[in-house]
């Protein structure tokens, strides 16, 4: 039986992770001053995306996802015939209409393989799973590697992988604080509203205090503000410091960037965060973040997320 994992573009795991695990794309749509793209990670049209478009703030920027029929046809057309059991991790249904979608396309899915496997000489039973991480961003990138380190240890069938990754989407801790809280203020996680209070966004202007911005089950909160983008990417690589010293959930941290991750890496504080993962023999994975979220959030913004303890 071979079980397929599926995720959306807005999903932040570097594309080496991606192709290793044989993880596939369902793309969003990109709408840039009327201008349409296909987000499915690209990395060079990702950073051309940022370079572009996405550092403009008179640029009209929204993303949605494909419509249902799309995406069944993705999978009709290719993952049903390559696996027997998928299941698909999308971005918070709070922030995305990725899990509306994909979730409509799977009833279609579930009436129509028979047929699909059947001319491309495909036996046995197959299954369709639709998950709402609860997250973006990097927070869906750890549900996803806990759902990879579920289904490779063997022990669990799919459904109790899939009802295990479903309990533990409420354990996700994303962290996010973005580069111009302009972008978050006026089009926010969902693209449509504020993520941010106006007086968030007033103390920013005024006294440079970037938000680090808690996203916990789809819900968000300002954790904490501190002067200047470093100092608050600081903050936020000390929380994490201090969930990997109490125990995490899982052995993988996960961080993307609105732009080049180089920027990230010379940073004092995550060389001591990716120090102190090492020594806990803790995956780290940097990845770009996807243009879907980068044009709500902004450029230079930074994500960064663990699955705490139970």
């Amino acid at each position: 039986m071979r079980i397929g994992l599926v995720v959306d573009a807005a999903c932040d795991l570097p594309d080496a992770c991606l192709e290793a695990h044989g993880i596939r794309i369902l793309p969003c749509i990109l709408e840039l001053d009327g201008r349409t793209w296909l987000d499915e990670r690209d990395p060079g049209q990702t950073m051309m995306f940022y370079r572009r478009h996405i550092a403009d703030r008179a640029t009209d920027a929204r993303s949605s996802a494909c419509s249902a029929a799309e995406i069944s046809e993705i999978f009709l057309q290719e993952l049903v015939l390559e696996y027997d059991r998928i299941l698909v991790i999308t971005a918070c249904a709070e922030f995305s209409d990725m899990f509306a979608a994909a979730t409509e396309a799977s009833y279609g899915v579930l009436q129509d393989y028979r047929e699909r496997r059947a001319t491309g000489e495909r036996g046995g039973s197959f299954a369709l799973r639709v998950l709402d991480s609860g997250t973006i961003c990097a927070g869906q990138a750890v549900l996803v590697c806990r759902a990879l380190q579920l289904a490779g240890e063997g022990a669990l069938g799919f459904e109790n992988v899939r009802r295990a990754v479903r309990e533990e989407a409420g354990r996700v801790t994303c962290l996010v604080v973005p580069g111009d809280p302009w972008y978050i203020r006026r089009r926010g996680f969902d693209g449509k509203h504020a993520a941010i209070s106006r007086g968030d966004y007033a103390l920013s202007v005024a006294s440079d205090l970037k938000p680090v911005i808690e996203l916990n089950g789809g819900r968000s909160r300002t954790l904490a503000r501190r002067r200047g983008f470093q100092a608050a990417c600081a903050h936020a690589f000390e929380r994490v410091g201090e969930a990997i010293m109490q125990g995490t959930g899982a052995p993988v941290l996960a961080l993307s960037f609105g732009g080049d991750p180089r920027i990230i890496r010379q940073m004092p504080a995550f060389k001591a965060l990716e120090a102190q993962a090492a020594a806990a023999h803790m995956e780290l994975h940097l990845a770009v973040m996807s243009a879907t979220m980068g044009a709500r959030l902004g450029p230079g913004a930074l994500s960064v997320a663990w699955l705490a303890a139970a």
